[in-house]
């Protein structure tokens, strides 16, 4: 009997042979990792090599997982996506919202691993227990919203889509997954994973839902939690924008990404034309949010933040987009184009052809650097019939189509800042990213800790795994002070992605302990369930160190550790010098109980959090990561 609350069935796909393997998801595991993150790693660490190559889906999986509450709890919007990366070459999670996650339950399935290459293009559909694999050649080169459309057509208009465009197909390494046209998996390059599979989409329905341990305890606890949060006042105020006053708040705080790094404070003039007012003045009307009312907000969300935007510009009146701070700010802020309408623009083409918009975003800023500091010349932008400088639109949209078809100078940006420098042979120093994967668009120059999180966050330069508390500038103490704080925040977060619950919703522990009890029926305590997120890290750095990313990519951009040039908070670094970093990591590897030397997971760690069975090859990292460093420093 599977665990109330769960569909108890995992389905793993081979697209190879189109054959499909069901196998039941065991309380044993349940109990250790929930849902959401907590499967996909548990997941993506026995099924995935560390030397597999991330576009061989010989060795490569694509992991799809329900988030614990899915179906069950308000705004439980999220779906993790994980594989591993062709960007960072170690594992990466990432989320879209909506109600995939809780339509993939109640089509009776916790989670999906695909793996194999179809040898034709396919979509997969999914609905009340059987797991189809249909032709796609129809939809190859389409967008990603040409192909959600599509595929409801083929299947019910009511199923959920999980699809890439142009950019996954053409095996972008930081392609991305469009889910209900709206909602991005963004990170990690997963969308090339679904390319090199041949895999167009992945569509779910369905109709059951999974019986709760309590109903009656779980029906009184959802109304007062969706009240809760309805009437919660702060909340109420962050509904107004959603994430789109981010440049305003950004800017405030000097953590912008603004001209490729080198402007993380904006004079209030120019912050104000890209802030939620801005966006806002050129939000979409009634009718068009009646249209997607079904596709917009997060399943059972209180809070309904999302907005649909369109560009006030004639000939783009049937542009619609989500926009997001992250959009917002790399696709406006990274290369200087502060006109909304044209940022709006360019987040619909990026969206449409599959590109994940903050390394896209990264990747052009970049090139934008080095062409203003003539470390690339105008010969070797080939297709590029624009100059890329900071501020062009075109030339932004015009390197979009290059980086998604891989023409010209686009497939090298297409590899991402790390590969595309070592191609290029110059500005390595110059790309602002975190073991492969290109910062979010937040700088931590401007909030004391904040680094520490990117150095050591499990995919690389995310800004969703843990915020240190109080907000201070970096000069204000040690960075080593805040990592408590940062590794709490890091794993509520983790535990929100394993219960698929939206983190802009104000969840407290005990709602989300009652709750999973309620629908379980298994009594677990907060602090029990908060180890999920622990768990998962462990994991994700023992595969890191096996591929060769840890301990070496514990570490910040060069960029953040130059003064911030201008503004209320002139001159702080990520972190006051090298020493306070490597007193920070110290401080990281000490609290998690990581060997001190190469940050790998020790046995008596792995024991303690359930994971002896894993201790055997994090002691074969550790003696991997103890070579390397040896050899580096003999070299």
């Amino acid at each position: 009997m599977p665990v109330p609350g769960y569909a108890g069935r995992v389905a793993f796909v081979d697209l190879s042979s189109g054959s499909v393997r069901v196998e039941e998801l065991g309380k044993s595991v349940i109990e250790l990792f929930l849902g959401g993150k907590g499967l996909l790693y548990y997941y993506g660490f026995r099924l995935i090599s560390p030397s597999a190559d991330p576009l061989d889906p010989r060795g490569n999986r694509l992991i799809v997982a329900a988030g614990a509450l899915a179906a069950h709890a308000p705004a439980a919007s999220k779906t993790g996506f994980l594989g591993k990366s062709p960007l960072t070459g170690i594992l990466c999670d990432s989320y879209a919202g909506q109600v995939f996650a809780s339509k993939l339950r109640m089509a009776g399935f916790d989670a999906l691993v695909f793996y194999g290459r179809a040898p034709e293009p396919v979509y997969v559909y999914i609905e009340d227990g059987r797991v189809e694999v249909r032709p796609a050649r129809h939809l190859w080169g389409s967008s990603t919203w040409d192909t959600w459309e599509a595929v409801r057509r083929e299947t019910r208009l009511g199923a959920s889509v999980a699809a890439i465009g142009p950019a996954g197909e053409n095996l972008v390494r930081y392609a991305n997954i469009m889910v209900d046209g709206f909602r991005a998996a963004g990170r990690c390059g997963l969308g090339a994973v679904m390319g090199a599979m041949n895999l167009k989409a992945v569509a779910v329905w369905g109709s059951r839902v999974p019986a709760r341990a309590r109903p009656d305890r779980w029906r009184s606890l959802y109304l007062k939690v969706y009240e809760r949060h309805r009437g919660d006042e702060p909340t109420r105020a962050w509904a107004r924008y959603g994430t789109n006053d981010g440049v305003s708040v950004c800017s405030r705080l000097s953590m912008c990404p603004g001209r490729h790094w080198r402007r993380p404070w904006l004079p209030e003039e120019e912050a104000s034309r890209l802030s939620g007012d801005a966006v806002l003045s050129r939000e979409a009307p009634r009718s068009v949010y009646a249209r997607y009312a079904g596709v917009l907000w997060g399943w059972g969300c209180p809070v309904k933040c999302s907005k649909l935007a369109s560009p006030r510009r004639r000939g783009l009146e049937h542009i619609v987009v989500k926009p997001e701070y992250e959009n917002l700010a790399m696709l406006g802020l990274n290369p200087y184009v502060l006109d909304p309408d044209e940022v709006l623009y360019t987040e619909w083409l990026v969206n449409g052809l599959g590109l994940d918009s903050i390394s896209f975003g990264e990747a052009i800023g970049w090139l934008m650097e080095l062409y203003e500091e003539g470390l690339v010349s105008r010969e070797e932008l080939a297709g590029l019939t624009r100059e890329p400088r900071f501020g062009d639109p075109e030339a932004v949209r015009e390197l979009a189509t290059l980086v998604a078809h891989r023409r010209g100078v686009g497939a090298v940006l297409a590899e991402g800042v790390e590969k595309a420098a070592r191609i290029l042979g110059r500005g390595l120093d110059l790309g602002v990213h975190v073991k492969g994967l290109e910062a979010a668009a937040w700088d931590p120059r401007g909030r004391r800790g904040l680094a520490v999180s990117y150095a050591t966050a499990d995919v690389g330069a995310s800004h969703l795994r843990g915020w240190p508390r109080p907000h201070q500038p970096p000069s204000a103490g040690p960075a080593a002070e805040t990592v408590r704080s940062m590794l709490e925040d890091r794993d509520w977060k983790a535990l929100l992605d394993s219960m698929g619950l939206c983190s802009f919703t104000p969840y407290k522990p005990g709602e989300v302990e009652d709750l999973y009890n309620a629908v379980t029926g298994l009594d677990r305590s907060i602090d029990e369930l908060l180890l999920v997120g622990w768990r998962a890290e462990a994991l994700a750095r023992i595969h890191a160190a096996l591929a060769g990313r840890v301990p070496e990519g514990d570490t910040v951009p060069r960029r953040w550790m130059e003064p911030i040039p201008e503004g209320p908070l002139k001159g702080e670094k990520a972190f006051r010098d090298e020493e306070d970093m490597r007193r920070a990591l110290e401080a990281f590897y000490r609290l998690r109980g990581y060997d001190p030397e190469t940050g790998v997971p020790t046995r008596e760690t792995l024991e303690r959090l359930g994971l002896g069975w894993a201790a055997g090859e994090a002691e074969r990292a550790a003696r991997e990561a103890r070579r390397r460093l040896r050899a580096a420093a003999e070299a």
